[in-house]
Order: C-alpha cells, then structure tokens, then sequence
C-alpha cells in the first residue's frame, strides 16, 4: 500500500507495512518511518482555557499557583487519546487532578491527563496503550470550574 500527494509543489510518499504484530507502519520511500512520537493533541477542544505559566491567577484557590500544562475547554465525555505509545503509570485520583491518568513513554517523559469524568474500561496500572487508543473522558473532577482536558 503506497500513497503520494502534491502539496504547494513538494511531493510526499508513504508506504505501508504490516509489522509482526499485523499493524500498518507508514514510511518514506527512504525507509523513515512517518509515526510521530506525539499526537498535537489528545482531544478535539473548543479552545485552549488556560496555558502553561509559572504564575497563574487559581481561579478556584484564589490565590496564584503555577500552572504545569495546558487547559483544553471541551463537553463533558468527549475522548481523550493517548497522545503516544506508553505504560499506564498511574489511573484514579490525585488531589487537584481529580480523576488522573499518567502515561510513562519510551522516551522518559511522561504526559499527565487531568480532570477527567471517567477512564476507559479496563485501564491499569502497567498497561500498554498505544498512539490514538481512547484512555478517558472530559469532565471536571478535582479543582476545575467547567469541563477541560488539563494536559501536562
């Protein structure tokens, strides 16, 4: 399976791959594989509610605290996606963060989901998730004033 397209006059190829496991893997014709390490973002969000800072006015503690990640206003229930391959380091509450996931990469990060309204069935401690796999649910458990993804 090969795919080619023209865009703004510079050509772009991609060849698929069935691996060992029976995923499709996409490469060039160079053999570099075409799978990014992270999704830009793990949900369909309305708007970015509140960005990374040092020094963030908590609209909750009324106080200002830094903020570590970044705030993705959508409904209730929307998905969240695993923005990478990882292991499920972490799934159920953790103060502020209400309901929480924390994924652990290959790469030594680690990406935080906060706020969550309820995690996908059968989520663990331990558990591989792959790029894309739905992980969780928006909601606005913890500190949180209206339903948003908070992503760290």
């Amino acid at each position: 399976l090969a795919a080619e397209f023209v865009n703004n006059g510079k050509t772009y190829r991609g060849i698929g791959l069935r691996d060992e496991k029976g995923q499709m893997q996409y490469y060039t014709p160079e053999g570099k594989s075409l799978h990014k390490s992270f999704l830009r973002s793990p949900l369909e969000f309305t708007r970015i509610s509140s960005g990374f800072s040092l020094g963030r006015f908590h609209p909750v503690l009324q106080r200002m605290r830094a903020h570590k990640g970044v705030d993705m206003a959508a409904p209730t229930g929307t998905r969240i996606k695993a923005s990478g391959d990882a292991t499920v380091d972490f799934v159920g509450k953790k103060g502020g963060y209400g309901n929480v996931i924390v994924l652990k990469h290959a790469n030594g990060v680690s990406t935080v989901y906060g706020h969550l309204s309820r995690f996908a069935s059968g989520l663990r401690r331990g558990a591989k998730v792959t790029q894309g796999q739905i992980i969780g649910f928006v909601g606005m458990s913890g500190l949180a004033t209206g339903p948003h993804l908070h992503y760290e």
